[in-house]
């Protein structure tokens, strides 16, 4: 897994996040966070896109603890080699990707050297400022930290955080937060600590967090054990998964979702015959703040209440993982050409693979 080598101790705006926790236990968090990157959102909503460097060049990144191995998009004057051939899994099904060479991925003011990634073999569309939007973090370097998604300062936040007894419970860094989530394996025997139990409309689902998809998938045939017939999606929007292929589904309406303690009412999920994985993305998420424990596989949740005369803006109409409406403009599918692979998950236990 990659380790970031931390120029700095722990980040000023890494302060700012924490003013807002009472005093006694904001010195106690302060002394316990060893080391800690912040980076602010480049896109207001949907998968959040930071800003990072890429072998000196400045591009944007998702990041996400579902995708098991960072990413790289093809990207023109790059140079990216292929290397050994790596056999992957995508919420739309196998395929077949090249590992590459990294030289240097800068985040913030952190840098990891000599990085093996995974080579996307598309060109990456652009973000509305001009940065290509040409990497997805992965869990190969998340893993090693803690996770922070902060709605309100529209920002995340990486960090080290000591383990000392003296030290108060890392969930304390969110307000009513409620009890941890666990997070379990996708098939029980990997160390990748991604998939959390939501309670979808009476009926308990397994789920990934996925934080670079703009939007949440249902596999059908969890659909159907829920009582929702085909005749039922019938007459729901139809809609269209990129994610390497292609796949088609529809667009429901659920009366509640549950994440522990955290209930949502009146959401909508795209329900998906031949997706892989059931997938939590930002549409579900960005009603809260997130803070992630992937290395012992904990999830806390702190509702986010958005501040008077908030308006929701449009995500970006691309992310490594993406869902759209079946009838949308010619203009609007140039923004989101499909992808070869996101990088994600590996397929189960595929000979060769990493």
């Amino acid at each position: 897994m990659g380790r970031l080598f931390f120029r700095r101790n722990i980040s000023s705006a890494f302060f700012a996040l924490l003013a807002f926790i009472p005093s006694t236990q904001a010195r106690s968090i302060h002394d316990c966070v060893v080391t800690s990157e912040v980076l602010p959102f480049l896109n207001p909503a949907g998968a959040p896109v930071i800003h990072v460097r890429v072998n000196d060049h400045d591009v944007g990144a998702f990041f996400s603890t579902f995708t098991t191995r960072t990413s790289v998009w093809n990207a023109k004057g790059f140079d990216f080699y292929r290397q050994d051939p790596v056999r992957t899994m995508s919420v739309t099904g196998t395929g077949g990707n090249y590992s590459t060479y990294v030289g240097r991925l800068q985040i913030g003011q952190s840098v990891l050297k000599d990085l093996t990634a995974l080579l996307v073999d598309e060109r990456p569309p652009k973000a509305p400022d001009g940065l290509l939007l040409m990497v997805d973090i992965g869990w190969d370097i998340l893993g090693n930290y803690h996770v922070l998604i902060d709605r309100y300062s529209q920002e995340m936040a990486i960090f080290t955080y000591d383990t000392a007894p003296d030290c108060p419970d890392i969930g304390t860094l969110l307000k009513d937060s409620g009890p941890f989530l666990p997070l379990a394996s996708f098939d029980d025997e990997s160390p990748q600590l991604n998939q959390v139990t939501v309670v979808l409309d009476g009926h308990k689902v397994d789920m990934q967090i996925n934080t670079s998809a703009n939007r949440s998938i249902i596999q059908q045939w969890v659909a159907r054990k829920m009582g929702i017939s085909r005749r039922m999606l019938a007459q729901d929007d139809e809609i269209r998964v990129g994610a390497g292929e292609v796949l088609l589904g529809h667009r429901h309406h659920f009366s509640t979702l549950q994440l522990g303690t955290h209930i949502l009412h009146d959401i909508t999920l795209d329900v998906v015959p031949d997706a892989e994985f059931n997938i939590l993305g930002m549409d579900v998420l960005k009603h809260f703040n997130v803070l992630i424990n992937p290395m012992k596989g904990k999830l806390w949740l702190e509702d986010f209440t958005p501040p008077p005369g908030y308006i929701e803006e449009k995500a970006l109409p691309w992310s490594p993982t993406h869902d759209r409406l079946s009838i949308t403009h010619a203009s609007e599918e140039k923004q989101a050409p499909p992808t070869q692979d996101q990088g994600t998950k590996p397929a189960p236990r595929p000979s060769g693979n990493p």
